[in-house]
């Protein structure tokens, strides 16, 4: 009896293990700061479509990014052309090349290029595709998947997961996303096709997204934000305070810090609020401390980054 106690504790732990961490962790330090979707905060997630996931340099068949918006009631996917300059190639060189492997590469050019979060990503190759498509002829959404006869598949689907797909969610995330899908209105979703000379125009862009992107909580605060750039990086400040406007947030000030040498940011507040907690994740940022005077005190937030701050955004 012991013995079988024993067992069964040890298989509960690993099995809690599984449930409450990312399915897949290839994307290296990019993706170390998200957790678990909870929901409420938006979540947008960069999709990827490539040739075969077990060799080491495949080709990117199709990229979007797909958002969920809780705040606004939103689903909305926004495929961009993977013709566009070298988005093709990124994901292969980046299994190759780099530790953030071609999953964060990829995400890091999408938040740069959109000006919006990217918070995971989901990676499947043709064959996986092929598979699904074979295993659930009939289904065309969520509602259709989650029938009984389906519900029965899940191990096939597991098999194909581990073969041909990686995501960087966890089953309680996962769980969270398909109950959001459920409940989500016919005329909510959206489906936005970027062309490459809509790229090509920030401004332009910005107009276009930041509508399906805004965080209604984070505008209802209206709290005023200033971005800061404590690294060596230049430009980092401005393509920060870029992604927080997209979301709503009223940026006051954009400059440099007094020092060019953190590695760690912080943000400077007199306490704690869903905007401070939303910018935390987004930029990785996990120490606060109170406000000093002088310039950080005319807003009240101070988002003050650092290089490890700059994922994406540099």
């Amino acid at each position: 009896m012991v013995l079988i106690a024993a067992l069964l504790i040890i298989g509960a732990y690993n099995f809690m293990k599984i449930f409450f961490s990312p399915l897949d962790s290839a994307a290296g330090s990019y993706f170390q700061n998200s957790s678990s979707w909870d929901g409420k905060m938006p979540l947008s997630l960069v999709y990827l479509e490539v040739s075969d996931i077990t060799v080491k340099s495949p080709q990117t068949l199709d990229l979007s990014l797909i958002s969920f918006n809780p705040t606004q009631g939103l689903f909305t996917i926004v495929a961009i052309p993977s013709s566009y300059q070298r988005l093709k190639e990124l994901y292969g060189l980046g299994e190759i090349n780099t530790s953030e492997g071609g999953v964060g590469i990829v995400a890091q050019e999408v938040q740069k290029l959109l000006g919006v979060p990217v918070d995971g990503y989901i990676v499947v190759d043709s064959k996986g595709l092929t598979e699904l498509g074979d295993l659930f002829p009939k289904v065309s959404g969520v509602r259709d998947a989650l029938v009984l006869s389906n519900i029965f598949k899940l191990p096939q689907v597991w098999e194909i997961k581990q073969s041909s797909a990686k995501t960087s969610l966890d089953i309680p995330g996962i769980l969270r996303i398909v109950w959001y899908l459920l409940h989500v209105r016919s005329d909510k979703i959206d489906h936005l096709i970027l062309s490459p000379e809509f790229l090509d125009d920030p401004d332009g862009l910005d107009r276009k997204l930041s509508p399906y992107f805004k965080d209604d909580y984070l505008a209802i605060e209206h709290l005023k934000i200033q971005v800061l750039n404590g690294s060596s990086k230049s430009g980092l400040a401005s393509a920060a305070a870029r992604i927080v406007r997209n979301i709503g947030g009223e940026v006051i000030r954009v400059d440099n810090f007094e020092r060019q040498d953190l590695v760690k940011g912080y943000l400077l507040m007199d306490s704690g609020s869903y905007t401070a907690s939303r910018l935390a994740r987004i930029f990785g940022v996990s120490d606060s401390r109170p406000p000093r005077e002088g310039a950080e005190a005319r807003a009240n937030i101070t988002l003050v980054l650092g290089s490890e701050n700059s994922w994406g955004i540099d």
